[in-house]
């Protein structure tokens, strides 16, 4: 396509702007969806950076959380009696906090999905 545009008399900046952008918008969503996700999902940068935890992202807040509710089911499994509910509730914790953490890029996937297929049916064997 980029050879058949030079010929047709068409510059280079002409051939970028209107035959390899739109083939790349695909290849550029998939990108900036998985970069989003990376950076939802960066606790560790926080972890070492922020002195305190006020201003702490929410996945290093889930982290936390899930840190505390292991152990303090691990602590109550010294413990006889209580365990198994307390287990349950530790579990319930992990499930909600998965669920917090994955909405936003829930959230955000329909709006780029039209870009998912249509790279897919650019890269489709035509016939």
């Amino acid at each position: 396509m980029i050879e058949a545009a030079e010929i047709d008399g068409a510059s280079k900046w002409t051939t970028f702007i209107k035959i390899v952008v739109p083939l790349s918008r695909s290849i550029m969503a998939v990108m900036v969806v998985f970069s989003m996700v990376a950076y939802w999902n960066d606790w560790f940068t926080a972890l070492i950076y922020l002195p305190g935890q006020e201003n702490a992202p929410l996945p290093l807040v889930l982290r936390n959380i899930l840190i505390k509710s292991s152990a303090s089911a691990s602590q109550a499994s010294t413990i006889s009696g209580g365990y198994a509910e307390l287990n349950k509730l530790t579990e319930m914790i992990k499930f909600s906090s998965i669920i917090v953490a994955a909405a936003p890029m829930l959230i955000i996937y329909p709006f780029v999905q039209k870009y998912f297929e249509k790279g897919f049916m650019a890269g489709a064997v035509k016939g």
